[in-house]
């Protein structure tokens, strides 16, 4: 007769390996946490200036392939400086649309920016800031032009100059863009 053993083998002592433990998990992960944070504190460096460009060669650029005369920008106070500039135009000349769209920081550092078109502004205005919102009007030297909100909040400001859109918009005080628009003849 086979019989059947009731006795149970004694318990083995499971070993633990080194590094199997949750302190072995920390000491592991120690050096990959100094190695990071010293790899962000060296990327981190000094912050890098926006640089400055000379946007006339795309206004003259834009003036000369518009189907229409495009005004353009004029001088503004010392501390201002022109960040980016481009122009959106169809191949080859005297084609519509074409957009000029200059980037200034203002000496308050805040962005202020101008676009000009050579369509209606309610058609530049939907082209370029869909959803702004009317806000009255604005005086601008001698004249008023009509004042909106973009969806970002920001103030903006249109007219139509000659047969040329214009809008000026961006973060930079009322103030500022105000001077910005008065500078575009």
């Amino acid at each position: 007769m086979v019989g059947v053993s009731t006795q149970t083998p004694a318990p083995t002592e499971r070993r633990r390996r080194p590094g199997r433990s949750f302190t072995g998990l920390l000491w592991s992960l120690l050096p990959i946490v100094v190695v990071v944070v010293l790899l962000v504190l060296w990327q981190r460096g000094s912050p890098t200036p926006v640089p400055s460009i000379d946007p006339r060669p795309d206004v003259a650029y834009a003036q000369r392939v518009s189907p229409v005369p495009l005004p353009a920008p004029g001088p503004l106070p010392g501390d201002w400086r022109a960040t980016s500039s481009h122009v959106d135009a169809p191949a080859g000349e005297k084609r519509s649309p074409v957009t000029l769209t200059v980037g200034y920081l203002t000496d308050e550092n805040r962005f202020a920016e101008v676009v000009i078109g050579d369509r209606p502004v309610d058609l530049l205005l939907a082209a370029t800031q869909p959803g702004a919102t009317a806000a009255g009007t604005a005086p601008v030297g001698a004249t008023r032009w009509q004042a909106y909100r973009t969806q970002r909040g920001e103030q903006l400001l249109a007219t139509t100059i000659g047969k040329a859109g214009v809008l000026v918009t961006g973060d930079a005080s009322g103030t500022d863009l105000t001077e910005l628009a008065a500078s575009v003849r």
